[in-house]
């Protein structure tokens, strides 16, 4: 175990890797959303989420699989260089099927032939997902890494977005950036693999062996992508391309602020999967432990600040045309807590401990809780019905997976802690009630709300001493 890889140090890398991939679409959503309009983001996140469905299963859940199992062989170069061989074939097979079935459906429908251009553009994603190997630098705790080589392909992608839009029907050209942007994290991987000597290895190799806990990992990842994709699809089926809109960038804004925090346990995956490989499972609760309390901190005052200033935020970010999705961001600044935590007990804690099936328990439950509520929901509240629908059924995802992740895992909780956040929330949302209602310019309005609520968050904590401000000074005091 390299002790140099530090769980602090690669909690900060993440949440910079992180921030950048959702930042990216943020910095372009605002310039797009003027250019495009409603309509035209509407038309492109509907032609992006068709294709998530064929990325999803042509990863097959080797991703989060991929990373625990390098993280468990990383100190044997043989063992690295065999499982690295099985999985990178598993993976180019499965792309292979998918592309092909992804370009046969598009063809062949209707449907799809009004805008076949960006189908087929939009489609590159599945086809560069054959020489997807995140999870290789993630098994390997190689953060600052990931986080260099997206801000450097982030950037690039950034320019030509500000050089080539320029008009509402530049919307395949919008994809192709998209596309390109993806590519460029991908052929990085594959150059930098020459650094870690990792080399293909076709003697005795054993694909079979990975497939039953792979299979199990993408019934899950589809199960998740019904109530996180479906959304989207649902919408675009039942209501208009400018309902989309509005639904993609309010979920675009929470997911920025979700994908920083989670980025923190985002790094837990192959820590854990070591410390469970070394009977370590005190060890595992106490990170735990660490990790949810930090993220509880950080989830409360996002969500409670962003559904105060949704009215702000929307309208100024994406023009007046984004308007009407003022309540959908509202309501989904609820998703927050509840999709962090979820990726904490779910994606993070049960795979860390074999419990693939029970993970897959959790999200068919609220994916089956999801379809039922979108078709009751979307038909009489358009976008806003998919959130609600998402809110609930990501909920209880959430409470299924804590409820089994007790059984590993033990949480501990600081009552001074849970004092300190409570009142910390009040006098959050209290300080930004009566800048809402004093204040008329929307700019100073949304910059005071911030300023204050954040400075009276923290102040609170501080003076209650919240134990969580105590780890993060005495940090800053040693470095």
């Amino acid at each position: 175990m390299n002790g140099n890889k530090s769980l602090a140090k690669n909690s900060v890398y993440n949440v910079v890797y992180k921030l950048l991939n959702v930042l990216f679409p943020l910095l372009t959503a605002t310039y797009v959303a003027r250019v495009l309009l409603a309509a035209g983001v509407g038309k492109v996140s509907y032609a992006q989420n068709i294709v998530a469905y064929f990325t999803a299963i042509a990863a097959l859940g080797i991703p989060n699989y991929g990373t625990k199992e390098i993280a468990m062989v990383r100190e044997n170069k043989n063992k690295i260089n065999k499982l690295f061989t099985e999985l990178f074939l598993i993976n180019f097979i499965s792309t292979l099927v998918c592309t092909i079935a992804y370009y046969t459906m598009i063809f062949s429908v209707n449907y799809f032939q009004e805008n076949i251009q960006l189908y087929i553009v939009v489609g590159f994603a599945i086809i560069l997902n054959v020489i997807n190997v995140d999870w290789f630098y993630q098994g390997i705790e190689e953060y600052a890494y990931i986080a260099l080589r997206s801000f450097g392909v982030k950037l690039v992608s950034l320019f030509c977005i500000f050089m080539f839009i320029r008009t509402p029907e530049d919307i395949s050209i919008y994809a192709t950036i998209y596309c390109l942007g993806i590519g460029g994290n991908n052929i990085f991987n594959i150059i930098n693999l020459k650094k870690h000597n990792v080399r293909f290895s076709i003697a005795a190799i054993s694909v079979k062996r990975h497939l039953k806990p792979i299979f199990i990992l993408l019934a899950s990842v589809m199960a998740v992508g019904i109530y996180t994709m479906l959304d989207t699809t649902m919408i675009g089926i039942m209501c208009q391309d400018t309902n989309v809109g509005y639904y993609t960038n309010a979920m675009r804004l929470v997911k920025i602020l979700i994908s920083v925090v989670t980025a923190i346990g985002g790094v837990l995956l192959p820590r854990l999967s070591y410390y469970h490989s070394q009977g370590m499972n005190d060890e595992c609760s106490k990170v735990v432990s660490k990790v949810f309390s930090i993220m509880l901190f950080l989830f409360l005052p996002c969500e409670i600040g962003l559904f105060l200033v949704a009215g702000q935020v929307m309208p100024l970010l994406f023009g007046e045309s984004f308007a009407p999705g003022v309540m959908t961001l509202r309501l989904a600044s609820l998703l927050i807590g509840t999709l962090g935590f979820s990726n904490l007990f779910g994606t993070q804690v049960l795979l860390t401990f074999g419990a693939e099936k029970k993970l897959l328990i959790a999200t068919i439950t609220g994916a089956v809780t999801n379809i039922v509520l979108n078709l009751i929901l979307i038909p009489k509240l358009a976008q806003n019905g998919a959130v609600i629908a998402s809110v609930i059924s990501e909920t209880l995802v959430t409470v299924v997976a804590v409820i089994f992740s007790s059984k590993y895992i033990k949480i501990y909780l600081n009552r001074k802690l849970i004092i300190s956040l409570i009142l910390a929330s009040i006098g959050l949302a209290t300080s930004v009630l009566c800048i809402q209602s004093v204040v008329s310019n929307v700019i100073v309005k949304l910059s005071l709300s911030v300023v204050m609520g954040a400075s009276v968050y923290m102040l609170i904590n501080i003076a209650t001493k919240n134990p969580i401000i105590g780890d993060v000074l005495a940090i800053v005091k040693k470095k």
